[in-house]
């Protein structure tokens, strides 16, 4: 950090040149991610991601999460740009790879 003092900065080189990692207490991550922790998906939208990769279309999983198939079609939405994946054969790889789901 900008503010750290020098007797921080040598031994965060000194430790960095050891080969570990040193980041300032307050940028570390604190939220553990499934996979990463579910990369940051609601508990919802992990479910509705299980659905996904098991094959079911948005009017399934809606019947079945007792939503309507717009709040579906939202989550997999959010959950797709959360993830950066722009089709859903990329988004059942990435959640299958990454331990996002059980396979079905």
């Amino acid at each position: 950090m900008k503010n750290a003092n020098d007797l921080d900065l040598a031994s965060a080189i000194k430790g960095v040149a050891a080969g570990k990692s040193v980041l300032d207490p307050s940028v570390e991550r604190t939220e553990v991610l499934k996979g990463e922790r579910g990369a940051g998906l609601t508990g919802r939208e992990l479910e509705v991601l299980q659905h996904i990769v098991a094959g079911k279309s948005n009017k399934e999983i809606a019947s079945e999460l007792d939503l309507s198939v717009n709040t579906v079609s939202v989550h997999r939405a959010n959950i797709m740009d959360r993830l950066g994946i722009h089709k859903t054969a990329e988004l059942v790889v990435y959640a299958i790879r990454n331990g996002l789901v059980n396979l079905p």
